[in-house]
C-alpha cells in the first residue's frame, strides 16, 4: 500500500502534498503534451523507435514521466521538505523508516532526481525490462538517465550493481520501509495507468531520449504550479485520499480531465495552417515572384513524404521570407511537424520578422496560438511587450513555476500572442510559434542546462534560418552541427540568404543530410544556382528546379570605390570625410534620400556629428539638420533647413530607438505603406548608420555609402539601394540608377589599412580580396543578380591573383588560423554527433552561464539603464522630471506589468566588455528590483547631473559611458 505521508510538494502551500499525488498528475500531464504539444511526426517516431503502437507508446511515456520524482521518497528529501512541519513529521520515527542519518551528514547530500536515477533500474527490471548487457546500452538505464535529468543536468550513466541492488552503492536512498516505498508507488503508478507494456526495443536512439526528457520537463512544470496542486488537494480531500488504488485512479480521471486546459493556459500546443498553394496563403501578392512559384512547382514535384532540407538563394526583395513561411507550412505537414522556428543573426532582424509572422500566423492559422519572440532583449521590443499589455496592466511578472494566466485574459478570433507563462525564461522555445536569435537554437548543441527543452521544443516545428551567410566561423562550426542534429530529429528546414557561397551552401545541406541517415549524407547535390534553390529529402532524394529561376530584380548595380585616408577631419585631402560630403553633395543640393552605414557605433556617432557640423556651418542659422525636436523639422521643406540628419544604431535605449526607427521607416519605407512620407522636394535626408539597417529594415534609399566590409555583405547592403520597384518612390534628378559608394581605408602608399577602431569586425584578408576585386572592375556595373555569386565565390577562391600577394598571403593565413582556431573551439564545446553519443552525461556537463554563451554567439548584450542623479534624487532622465522608481506601486513594492514596462523603455544594450567586471555596487538595481525576472540583471550606469544641468557620465573602470539623446550611448576611454 502507498504510505501517503511521504510528501513531494511542500513549499507555501497549507498542507504538504504526497509524492504519489504529483507521480500520478505529471504522469497525466504527460499524456495530454503527447497528445496536444508532442506534433503527429514525433508520436510516430517515439512509436517506432520503442517497438509499440502509439497508444502503448504513450502510456509508457506517461508512466515514465510519472516516476521523475521517485526520489523524493528518501529520508534526506523527508526530512527537508517536512523540517518546518511537525504535524506532518510523526511517520518519520516509526521503525521501518529508520535510517542512518549520522552517516548521510559525512557525504554529499544526495538530490532527489539523482536518487531517481540510482533507484529506478532495478525497480524497472522488476517490471520485465531486459537487464542483461552493458548497463549503459539498456533501456532501463537510459530511462533512468532521463528522468535523473528532469532538473536539466542528466547524470552518469549507472553501475552494474544499481541493477541489483542500488544501496550498495547509494546506501542514501534508505532501506526496508523507504526500499518498499519506492517499489509501491511505482506498482501504484503501473496500475494506474493500466500497466503500460514493456517496449520490445533494447534501447533508445538519443534523438528519442532527448525529446522524452523535454516532456518531462514540461509535463513536471506544469504539474507543479501552486494553482494546480491546491486543486488537486481539495479534490483528493472529498473524494477519499490518496491511500487507495481507487483514489489515485480518480485522482488521475481529474487530472486527465484538466491537462488540456493546463497546457492551453500554459500557450502550449500544435498550430494547423490551412492548406492550399502560395496564392492561397498570400492572397495580397497579386504577381507571386518566380522564385515564389518555382519552389511552389518544385514541392509539388517532389511530394515530400518526410523531413528535408530547402535551400534558397536569391538577391533581396525576390520574396524569400513568404517562399520559406509556404515551404515551412508545405514541409511541415508532410513529416507531421506543426510549427515554426524563425531563427535569424540579429536582434533587430528577429524584431522586424516577429511582425511579419505575426501577421503570416493571423492570416492562415486554423486556430489560435502562441508566438514568442526570443533574445535577451525581447522585452524591450515594444510590440512584443505589449502582445498582453492591456490585460496585464495591473497584475505582476511572474516569479516562479506556480504562475497562472486566468481565463479572463483570453478573447476570442485567431490571436498569436505568447502568454506570461511562455515568456519565462527557458520556456519560449517551446511556443508553437517563435522568432528569435540563431543563438536560441545553437543552445540546442551547447552540453548547457535543459538543453532537452530546445530539442523538445525545436522537433515539432519546421526551423528556417534566414541570413544563413552571416555568421562567424565559430558560430557557421555550431550552425552545422545543429543542422546535423536537426536532420536526425527529422526537424524539416529551410535556409535562406542573399549571399552564400557555393561551398558553404552545400555543406549546410550534407551536414543535416548526414545527421539524418546514411543514404541520405551519400547524395550528391548540385552547385546551387543564384537565384535558385535546392530540395533534398532525408532518404535522399535531391529536386531542383525545372527551369532556371528568373530574378525580378535584375539591374545595374553602380559600385564605386574610393579609396580614403580613415579620418572624419573634412580638411584631409581624400580622406573620409572629405570624400563622403562630395559624395552626399547632391542630396544637400537638391535633395533625395541617402545611408550612410558604418562599421562601428562610434564611427556612426563621429560621423553623425561631423555632418551635422559641417551643414550647420554651410546653411546657416535656419539651419535644422539633426534637431529632430525642434517644431516644424520634418514640415520645414525649404532647402536652407539643410538635410534631415538622423542617426541609428544599437545602442539607444529600447523607447528612443523605436521612435527613430519609427521615423526611418515613415521617411525611407515602403511607397505606398500607411504612414510613409519620403522627403521629397529640394531638402534631402541622410541616414547614418551601422549593419542594423543591413538586415533588419525594409527602407530604400537613392544612395548608399558605406565603409569597407567584406563582398557579401557590401552586395547585402546595395538591397537597401533603389529597393522598391513596385512601385518605387520618386527618384531625384541626380539619381540614375543604383549607386553604392564604397570608402575603403588606405594609407599614404595607398595599400589597404584596417583602423584599429574597427577591432575584428571584418578579417583583413576578405577585405583586402574585397577592395581588389573592386579595383579589377575599374568601376563596371554588377549586374544582379549574374555577378552576384561569382563575386562572392571569388572573395574566398583559394586561387586568387592579389596585386600584394605576400601581404595577401599573410594575412590569409592569420584567417585560416584564425578560422581553424573558431572551428575547433565550437567542435571542442558543442555536443557531439548525435551517432556518437555514448552516454546522455555528456550532454549537459557544461557550467556556463547561458546568457554568457549568447553574447559569445553575438545576439547578446548587457541591459542598461542610464541613471541620473542629483542633489535630489535618482531620475530616468538628464532633465530629472522622471524619478527612478525603488519599488512598484502595489503594496508588496512589485511592479505591475505596466511599470516593468515604461522602465524597460529606458533601458539600451551594451557589449560585454572589462566594463562589466568593473561594475559594483553603485550599478545595481533597488534591492526590490530582484523580485522582478525583467529588472533584477539590469546594471544601472549612474551619471551626475551639475547644478546648471551639466551631464557627467557613469564611469566604470577605465571607460566613460554617457547617454546623450541624440547620440545614445557613447563610450571613451579614460587616460
Amino acid at each position: 500500500m502507498v504510505d501517503a505521508r511521504i510528501q513531494g510538494k511542500s513549499g507555501e502551500l497549507v498542507e504538504p502534498y504526497p509524492v504519489i499525488g504529483h507521480l500520478v498528475d505529471t504522469a497525466l500531464v504527460c499524456g495530454a503534451v503527447w497528445d496536444g504539444v508532442l506534433p503527429r511526426g514525433q508520436r510516430q517516431r517515439l512509436a517506432e523507435g520503442l517497438g509499440l503502437s502509439e497508444a502503448d507508446a504513450r502510456a509508457t511515456v506517461m508512466f515514465w514521466a510519472g516516476l521523475h520524482d521517485l526520489g523524493k521518497i528518501t529520508p534526506q528529501f523527508q526530512d527537508m521538505i517536512l523540517k518546518a512541519r511537525a504535524a506532518h513529521r510523526g511517520f518519520l520515527g516509526e521503525a521501518k523508516y529508520a535510517h542512518d542519518r549520522d552517516a548521510d551528514s559525512r557525504t554529499a547530500p544526495l538530490r532527489h532526481e539523482y536518487a531517481s536515477h540510482a533507484a529506478l533500474p532495478s525497480l524497472l527490471a522488476g517490471l520485465g525490462y531486459p537487464k542483461a548487457g552493458r548497463p549503459a546500452s539498456l533501456l532501463l538505464t537510459q530511462v533512468a538517465q532521463v528522468l535523473g535529468g528532469h532538473h536539466g543536468r542528466y547524470p552518469r550513466d549507472n553501475e552494474l550493481r544499481d541493477l541489483r541492488d542500488p544501496l550498495e552503492r547509494c546506501p542514501e536512498l534508505g532501506a526496508e520501509g523507504w526500499a518498499e516505498q519506492r517499489k509501491e508507488h511505482v506498482q501504484a503508478l503501473y496500475g494506474v495507468l493500466g500497466c503500460p507494456p514493456v517496449p520490445p526495443s533494447r534501447a533508445l536512439a538519443v534523438t528519442e531520449a532527448v525529446v522524452i526528457a523535454g516532456m518531462v520537463i514540461v509535463s513536471d512544470w506544469i504539474a507543479s504550479q501552486e494553482h494546480v496542486i491546491v486543486a488537486q488537494q481539495k479534490a483528493a480531500a472529498g473524494g477519499g485520499g490518496l491511500f487507495t488504488l481507487p483514489g489515485l485512479k480518480a485522482q488521475a480521471r481529474r487530472m486527465e480531465r484538466l491537462a488540456p486546459k493546463l497546457l492551453d493556459e500554459a500557450g502550449l500546443g500544435t498550430v494547423a495552417f490551412k492548406e492550399g498553394g502560395f496564392g492561397d496563403l498570400f492572397p495580397a501578392i497579386d504577381r507571386p515572384h518566380p522564385l515564389q512559384l518555382s519552389v511552389e512547382a518544385g514541392l509539388a514535384a517532389a511530394r515530400p513524404a518526410g523531413p528535408g532540407i530547402l535551400l534558397v538563394t536569391a538577391p533581396t526583395g525576390e520574396g524569400k521570407t513568404e517562399t520559406a513561411l509556404y515551404a515551412a507550412s508545405v514541409m511541415g505537414a508532410a513529416c507531421g511537424s506543426s510549427g515554426v522556428f524563425f531563427a535569424l543573426p540579429t536582434q533587430a532582424t528577429a524584431n522586424q520578422m516577429y511582425g511579419r509572422l505575426a501577421e503570416f500566423a493571423g492570416r492562415n492559422l486554423l486556430a489560435s496560438s502562441e508566438l514568442t519572440l526570443l533574445h535577451g532583449a525581447a522585452d524591450l521590443y515594444t510590440p512584443y511587450a505589449d502582445a498582453t499589455a492591456s490585460a496585464q496592466d495591473g497584475t505582476v511578472e511572474p516569479r516562479v513555476l506556480c504562475d497562472h494566466t486566468p481565463d479572463g485574459l483570453k478573447a476570442s478570433g485567431v490571436l498569436v500572442e505568447a502568454g506570461r507563462w511562455l515568456r519565462a525564461r527557458g520556456r519560449g522555445i517551446l511556443a508553437p510559434l517563435a522568432v528569435g536569435t540563431i543563438d536560441q537554437a545553437l543552445m540546442g548543441v551547447l552540453p548547457l542546462k535543459r538543453n532537452a527543452l530546445c530539442h523538445f521544443g525545436l522537433a515539432g516545428k519546421t526551423v528556417i534560418i534566414d541570413e544563413a551567410h552571416a555568421y562567424d566561423a565559430y558560430t557557421h562550426a555550431l550552425m552545422l552541427r545543429l543542422l546535423e542534429w536537426l536532420g536526425a530529429l527529422g526537424v524539416p528546414v529551410v535556409l535562406l540568404s542573399a549571399t552564400l557561397t557555393g561551398t558553404m551552401a552545400k555543406g549546410m545541406m550534407h551536414a543535416y543530410l548526414s545527421g539524418a541517415g546514411p543514404s541520405a549524407a551519400r547524395c550528391e547535390l548540385p552547385a546551387p544556382a543564384y537565384p535558385g534553390w535546392i530540395y533534398a529529402s532525408a532518404d535522399g532524394s535531391v529536386t531542383k528546379p525545372a527551369s532556371p529561376v528568373v530574378s525580378e530584380q535584375g539591374r545595374a548595380l553602380g559600385m564605386d570605390i574610393r579609396h580614403v585616408r580613415h579620418t572624419t577631419d573634412p580638411s584631409v585631402v581624400n580622406g573620409r570625410m572629405a570624400t563622403l560630403l562630395a559624395a552626399l553633395e547632391d542630396v544637400a543640393d537638391a535633395g533625395g534620400c541617402a545611408a550612410v552605414i558604418c562599421t562601428t557605433v562610434a564611427e556612426a556617432q563621429q560621423t553623425y556629428q561631423a555632418l551635422r557640423a559641417h551643414y550647420r556651418t554651410r546653411f546657416g542659422d535656419g539651419c535644422l539638420a539633426g534637431d529632430d525636436r525642434a517644431d516644424d523639422d520634418q514640415e520645414h521643406g525649404d532647402w536652407g533647413a539643410g538635410p534631415l540628419l538622423r542617426l541609428l544604431h544599437a545602442r539607444f535605449p529600447a523607447g528612443r530607438r523605436a521612435s527613430i526607427t519609427a521615423e526611418a521607416e515613415s521617411w525611407f519605407g515602403r511607397t505606398g505603406k500607411p504612414g510613409t512620407r519620403r522627403p521629397v522636394g529640394p531638402r534631402g535626408a541622410v541616414l547614418v548608420a551601422t549593419q542594423v539597417v543591413e538586415q533588419s529594415l525594409d527602407l530604400d534609399f537613392d544612395l548608399v555609402v558605406s565603409d569597407l566590409a567584406p563582398m557579401a555583405m557590401l552586395l547585402q547592403r546595395a538591397g537597401r539601394v533603389w529597393r522598391h520597384r513596385h512601385p518605387g518612390p520618386p527618384r531625384p534628378g541626380w539619381a540614375r540608377g543604383p549607386r553604392l559608394v564604397v570608402l575603403a581605408p588606405v594609407n599614404e602608399k595607398g595599400e589597404l589599412a584596417v583602423p584599429r577602431s574597427w577591432g575584428e569586425v571584418y578579417d583583413p584578408a576578405l577585405l583586402q580580396r574585397t577592395v581588389e576585386l573592386l579595383d579589377q572592375r575599374r568601376g563596371m556595373p554588377v549586374t544582379v543578380p549574374d555577378d552576384v555569386q561569382g563575386l562572392v565565390d571569388a572573395v574566398y577562391a583559394e586561387e586568387f591573383p592579389s596585386v600584394a600577394p605576400e601581404q595577401l598571403m599573410e594575412r590569409d593565413l592569420r584567417r585560416l588560423a584564425g578560422d581553424m582556431a573558431r572551428t575547433a573551439l565550437a567542435d571542442m564545446v558543442a555536443l557531439p554527433p548525435p551517432r556518437k553519443v555514448v552516454s546522455l552525461h555528456s550532454l549537459t556537463t557544461s557550467d556556463a552561464d547561458e546568457e554568457l554563451v549568447r553574447t559569445r554567439l553575438g545576439a547578446d548584450s548587457v541591459q542598461v539603464l542610464p541613471v541620473f542623479e542629483d542633489a535630489n534624487g535618482r531620475w530616468l532622465d538628464a532633465g530629472c522630471s522622471h524619478r527612478l522608481p525603488v519599488c512598484g506601486s502595489r503594496a508588496d513594492g512589485r511592479f505591475t506589468v505596466g511599470e516593468v514596462r515604461e522602465l524597460l523603455n529606458h533601458v539600451a544594450p551594451l557589449a560585454h566588455g572589462p566594463w562589466r567586471a568593473a561594475c559594483g555596487l553603485a550599478h545595481q538595481p533597488p534591492d526590490v528590483w530582484a523580485k522582478e525576472p525583467r529588472l533584477a540583471r539590469l546594471v544601472l550606469l549612474p551619471h551626475s547631473v551639475g547644478n546648471r544641468g551639466r551631464v557627467q557620465g557613469a564611469v566604470v573602470g577605465d571607460v566613460r559611458i554617457t547617454y546623450d539623446r541624440v547620440l545614445g550611448l557613447v563610450t571613451e576611454r579614460l587616460d
